[in-house]
């Protein structure tokens, strides 16, 4: 198994002294995954088209964003999704959004470029139900983390 920097995010933010060992989903895990409800929109698709490599030298992942997803830097954008926290609180204003629905908070929700790194202006009560976020859409390099896109000064409806 490979390690999964979206989970490697979410176990360093809520237990920063623990050492993490991310896996990525099983091909069962996915198709069960696959059947539950989803954020569908044309916009999860666009992000998909970003190819991820892994660099097993440095335990870094990297991104290969094509110019669709480079034309959508800086614009507002609406993205349905559902709520991964990155603590155990239950309202934050910073947290990822996942095009698929969340099973275990310890279970990668996708690859890399099914995920946005989420920054909103105000705390926002976390919620598993499907919710749609707006806002200004930017490129990141987190390959430690995996994650490679984020959205910021965002709106939770």
């Amino acid at each position: 198994m490979r390690r999964t920097p979206i989970l490697a995010a979410l176990a360093a933010t809520a237990l920063p002294l623990l050492p993490v060992v991310a896996q990525v989903q099983e091909a069962g895990e996915r198709s069960a995954q696959a059947r539950l409800p989803q954020g569908r929109s044309q916009l999860w698709s666009t992000l998909r088209a970003t190819k991820i490599s892994e660099d097993d030298a440095r335990g870094v992942f990297r991104a290969n964003h094509p110019p669709a997803v480079k034309a959508l830097v800086g614009q507002t954008l609406t993205l349905p999704g559902f709520i991964m926290p990155l603590d155990a609180a239950a309202k934050g204003n910073h947290f990822l959004l996942s095009k698929y629905t969340p099973v275990c908070a310890f279970c990668p929700p996708g690859e890399p470029n099914e995920v946005v790194e989420i920054r909103t202006a105000r705390p926002i009560a976390y919620s598993a139900k499907l919710v749609s976020v707006t806002g200004k859409f930017a490129l990141e390099n987190n390959g430690d983390n995996g994650l490679f896109f984020q959205m910021t000064n965002a709106l939770v409806k």
